[in-house]
């Protein structure tokens, strides 16, 4: 017999030990990130937990945030965070539940909405696409490099110009080093500087500060490039199970030219090897953002799309425009912008 449970946890022991047996799961599922992702959104975390008897046949994080509204629910919250059912073994009867129940709870709630990201690496779109019943659907391009065995091999999947932009770097006299703590604050004022150029949205300080806290030392990494013994490019990493999350690229943009961030997303994919990881994503991409699409493309990816599947609760919303949400409801997807009565 079917039953399904809701834990207001972070999820450690039991449910982590699941996750890691699930080749699919992404840092957005980890324990610790989400509770990394709930202390800094002010949010409150819940598990859904299927089984038959004793046995577990599938998991559902989410996260709660309320607001003027009333509470928005996210599997999962926070730029691009998927969620989504997790099945060690394929259980449709276990995964239909899994998600009536979400839906449920949040309509019980009287949420203001309820939204799913679905995890690209699952490729159970079409699951989602018939057993779904939402108002709003929104469609993501994953990306990911399947990272081969040994990391010599590394250069030959990628396309031009990317082997001629390491050598660029290489010429300039750019080295790479893998740290952590102490290259947050770089990282963190460089990633002001360049979401101020595009008119960006930056993640605050207090999220790169929790980090340390929050993650073991394992789970987590900043590459940094430097030039005359100056840092001018880092990337920071999420580690867990197979899969290396690209989060936070910076570069300096007088150094751009000097393709120091090529070289550092290169030596960390290499370092992943050596690791034992088998997948490096990219993270979603907007269906319009030819550009980014491109440039992540070069890197030898596979590209798998994924859904963001929305319930409304409350009809209120369609008054208010995006900065109210983003406001009210920060890291939290509740619908989307362009459906809005009011355009900002």
């Amino acid at each position: 017999m079917l039953n399904i449970s809701t834990l207001n946890t972070v999820g450690d022991g039991e449910l982590r030990e699941y996750l890691l047996r699930c080749p699919s799961t992404l840092v957005y599922s980890e324990p610790r990130f989400i509770k990394l992702v709930s202390d800094h959104l002010g949010a409150c975390c819940y598990w859904l937990v299927a089984r038959r008897g004793d046995v577990i046949t599938g998991l559902m994080p989410f996260l709660v945030k309320d607001g003027p509204l009333g509470p928005a629910f996210n599997s999962l919250g926070y730029y691009g965070s998927n969620g989504g059912v997790i099945q060690v073994e394929n259980d449709i009867a276990s995964k239909a539940a899994l998600v009536d129940c979400f839906y449920d709870t949040a309509a019980d709630a009287k949420a203001v909405s309820a939204t799913i990201i679905t995890n690209p690496l699952a490729n159970d779109s079409d699951f989602y696409n018939s057993n779904v019943r939402h108002d709003f659907r929104d469609e993501r391009i994953g990306q990911v490099t399947h990272l081969p065995i040994h990391p010599e091999e590394l250069l030959t999947i990628f396309d031009a110009p990317r082997p001629r932009n390491i050598r660029r770097a290489l010429k300039e006299g750019i080295t790479v080093e893998r740290g952590g703590r102490e290259r947050l604050d770089f990282l963190y004022r460089t990633h002001l500087d360049n979401m101020k150029a595009i008119g960006g949205i930056p993640k605050a300080s207090d999220f790169f500060k929790a980090i340390p806290l929050s993650m073991k030392k394992d789970d987590w990494a900043v590459f940094t490039a430097l030039h005359n013994g100056k840092p001018i490019a880092s990337l920071l990493v999420f580690y867990f199970n197979r899969t290396v999350e690209y989060f936070t690229p910076v570069v300096i943009e007088s150094c751009r030219n000097m393709q120091a961030l090529t070289l550092v997303i290169y030596e960390a994919m290499q370092d992943a090897i050596r690791n034992g990881f088998t997948n490096w994503n990219w993270g979603g991409t907007w269906i319009n953002q030819r550009g980014v699409y491109d440039f992540k493309k070069r890197w030898g990816t596979s590209e798998y799309r994924y859904f963001y599947y929305t319930r409304v609760s409350n009809s209120d919303l369609m008054d208010h425009d995006a900065t109210f949400f983003l406001k009210n409801y920060p890291g939290f997807f509740i619908i989307p912008f362009n459906a809005l009565k009011k355009q900002t």
